[in-house]
C-alpha cells in the first residue's frame, strides 16, 4: 500500500479560491449532510488508478485496490483492503474507536476520526472519500469544499446526479473533478481526480477513480470492530 500513496500524491488537493454553482453547491451540501447524519456505513468500495497516455486514451488501470469496510463514526472502522493484482487474501485493519490495529501493532485515536484517518495514511492507506466525510466530519467537508474551485450540475437522471468541475492539488495547479451522488440518499455513487501528467514525456493523466457501493446505516456491535467478520 505504501506504493499506492506514492501514485496518488500528485492526486491529493490543496486549498483555493472557488466558482461553483448553486445548485451543485446544494448538492455537496446534502452529500455533506448524508454523511454527517449516518449512524454506520459499510460499502464495497473500488479504488483505480487510471493511466492515460496517446496510444491509450481510454486508459489502463495501473493499480486496482478492493476496499471492504463498516464504519461508525467518530473512529471505528473493519477494514479489509485487497490488492486486486495480488494474490494474497489482503490486509484487515481494526479500529475499535481507541486504537488501531494495523499488523499486530496498536496505534491509538482516542475516539477521534481525524486521528483514525491520520493513522490509516501513516499505514500507507489511502481513505477514500466517503471514510474522510464521514470520519473527518465537518472539518473534513469543508477543507474539501474549499479545494474546488469549480463545480457544476452536468447531469441529472431520476436516480443520480453528476457534478463535474475542478479541484486543486498539491501543486497550485487544477485536476477535474467528478462526482455522481445517488439521489435518495445523496450519498457518493463514483468520485473521479484526473491529473494532467507527462507519462515518458508524453502528454498523459492519472485518474483516482472511487466507485462506491454505500449501505448506510447498517447494524453493528462491538465485536465488528474488534475481531474479523
Amino acid at each position: 500500500m505504501r506504493r499506492v500513496g506514492v501514485l496518488l500524491g500528485l492526486l491529493w488537493v490543496a486549498c483555493g479560491g472557488a466558482q461553483v454553482d448553486k445548485a451543485a453547491d446544494e448538492w455537496l451540501q446534502k452529500c455533506f449532510q448524508a454523511y454527517s447524519q449516518l449512524q454506520s456505513l459499510q460499502s464495497k468500495t473500488t479504488l483505480t488508478v487510471l493511466m492515460t497516455t496517446p496510444r491509450i486514451p481510454d486508459g489502463t488501470p495501473v493499480q486496482k485496490y478492493l476496499y471492504a469496510y463498516t464504519a461508525q463514526p467518530p473512529a471505528r472502522l473493519n477494514l479489509l483492503v485487497k490488492d486486486l493484482n495480488a494474490k494474497d487474501d489482503g490486509q484487515r485493519y481494526l479500529a475499535n474507536g481507541q486504537s488501531l490495529q494495523v499488523n499486530g501493532e496498536s496505534k491509538p485515536v482516542a475516539n477521534s476520526g481525524a486521528a483514525l484517518l491520520e493513522q490509516l495514511t501513516e499505514a500507507g492507506v489511502l481513505p477514500t472519500y466517503d471514510l474522510v466525510f464521514l470520519t473527518g466530519g465537518r472539518n473534513s467537508q469543508e477543507k474539501f469544499r474549499k479545494q474546488i474551485t469549480q463545480l457544476r450540475v452536468a447531469s441529472e437522471t431520476d436516480k443520480q446526479i453528476t457534478l463535474t468541475g475542478r479541484i486543486k492539488n498539491e501543486r497550485g495547479k487544477e485536476d477535474g473533478l467528478e462526482i455522481v451522488l445517488d439521489k435518495e440518499s445523496a450519498l457518493m455513487l463514483r468520485l473521479a481526480i484526473r491529473a494532467e501528467v507527462k507519462i515518458e514525456e508524453q502528454p498523459g493523466a492519472l485518474t483516482l477513480l472511487m466507485e462506491f457501493e454505500p449501505k448506510p446505516n447498517v447494524e453493528v456491535s462491538e465485536q465488528t470492530f474488534t475481531a474479523d467478520k
